[in-house]
C-alpha cells in the first residue's frame, strides 16, 4: 500500500531573500502484498467464519503450539564472505519471531542457510511482473520449510529531480494464506526489524492489515460489522490508516482528535503488527487474542501444517 504524504520545506538562503519551495514525496512502503483475492477470499472464510465462535476459543484453549524450522536464503550477486556472522544474525531473527509470535505458541527455529547467487533484487519480485515471483517460488521453495529469502534493493531508496525528492523502500512481502508460495520474502536492510519481519509472518498465517479494505470493504463502527467487513477482526478497533498518522501522539502510543462521520474517535491499537504505524518504544508490538486464533487455525489447514513440524523434534 502506497501513502504519499507532501511536505512542502522553505530553502532560505543566506545570501539573499529568496524562499525555494521543494516538495517531498515520501512512500512510506513498510511491506507489499501481491494479492490474490478470489484465493484470499475462499481460505480467508473457512478461518475467520470460526474465530468469533465461543466453542472455536474453547478448542484452542488445547491448542499445544506448532514449531516450524526456517530455511534462510540470501539471494545476491555475490557470495556472502563471512558465514558465521550471517549465521549469527539469522539466529536473532529467529529469536525475535519467537518472542512476536509467543501469544500463537507458534516456534521458529533455525534450520537452513543457502546461497542463491543472481542479480534479481527485491523490486524484481514485489511487482510480480509477468508473474516472476510465482515462478521464482515455483522454482525454489522447498514443499515441507518454510523459506525466508533474503534480498537486496535494486536503486537507491530516493530518486532526486530539480524539484522534488521520491523515497520508498520495500521492506518485504507474502501472500496470504495461499498455497502457491511457502515462503516470505525480506530486504536485507529490514531484516532485522522484528516488526517487519512479524508482520509479513502475520500475513503468511492469514492475517490482513488493521486497516484493510480492499476485499471486504471499509470496517465501521457498528460491532457487527467487524465480522464481515475490514480485517474480518473484532479485537482490532477500527484503522483509518497511516495516511492519518499526523493524529499520533507517540509519546502516548494512539490515536487523538480523528473521528469518523459518525463523531466517534478513531482508537486504533498503533503497535499492532499488522498495522502500518511506526513502533512506539514505550509498547510492546502485539498480536490481540483473535489475530493469534486465526494464525492458530492457519496452521493446521494442510498446506500450511505440512510446514509444521512436532513439538518433541524442535
Amino acid at each position: 500500500m502506497n501513502i504519499r504524504i507532501a511536505f512542502i520545506f522553505l530553502i532560505l538562503l543566506s545570501s539573499s531573500s529568496i524562499a525555494i519551495a521543494q516538495e517531498i514525496d515520501e512512500d512510506k512502503h513498510w511491506c507489499k502484498l501481491n494479492c490474490d483475492p478470489d484465493i484470499h477470499r475462499k481460505n480467508a472464510m473457512q478461518i475467520y467464519q470460526k474465530i468469533h465462535l465461543a466453542s472455536t476459543k474453547k478448542e484452542l484453549e488445547n491448542f499445544k503450539g506448532a514449531h516450524f524450522p526456517l530455511r534462510f536464503v540470501y539471494v545476491a550477486e555475490e557470495f556472502i564472505k563471512d558465514r558465521a556472522k550471517k549465521e549469527a544474525e539469522l539466529e536473532k531473527v529467529v529469536e525475535n519471531l519467537n518472542i512476536s509470535f509467543k501469544s500463537t505458541k507458534f516456534t521458529f527455529s533455525f534450520a537452513e542457510m543457502e546461497e542463491l547467487k543472481t542479480d534479481l533484487k527485491i523490486e524484481d519480485l514485489s511487482g510480480n511482473q509477468d508473474n516472476s515471483y510465482g515462478l521464482f517460488s515455483d522454482k525454489y521453495d522447498k514443499k515441507d520449510m518454510i523459506t525466508v529469502y533474503i534480498l537486496d534493493h535494486k536503486n537507491e531508496f530516493c530518486t532526486v529531480t530539480e524539484n522534488s525528492i521520491s523515497c520508498s523502500r520495500t521492506g518485504g512481502f507474502s501472500y496470504i494464506l495461499s498455497d502457491r508460495a511457502n515462503n516470505v520474502v525480506m530486504s536485507q536492510f529490514d531484516l532485522s526489524d522484528s516488526k517487519i519481519i512479524a508482520h509479513e509472518f502475520g500475513h503468511f498465517f492469514g492475517l490482513f492489515h488493521t486497516f484493510e479494505t480492499a476485499l471486504f470493504g471499509d470496517d465501521m463502527t457498528a460491532p457487527d460489522f467487524c465480522t464481515k467487513s475490514g480485517d474480518l477482526i473484532c479485537d482490532t478497533p477500527v484503522d483509518p490508516g497511516t495516511v492519518f498518522e499526523v493524529y499520533v501522539n507517540y509519546t502516548t502510543c494512539e490515536m487523538i482528535g480523528n473521528k469518523d462521520f459518525l463523531g466517534n474517535e478513531f482508537k486504533p491499537i498503533i503497535q499492532n503488527f499488522m498495522s502500518y504505524y511506526k513502533p512506539c518504544y514505550l509498547k510492546e508490538n502485539l498480536f490481540t487474542e483473535q489475530q493469534s486464533m486465526v494464525m492458530q487455525l492457519a496452521s493446521q489447514i494442510p498446506f500450511r501444517q505440512v510446514l509444521s513440524r512436532p513439538l518433541e523434534d524442535k
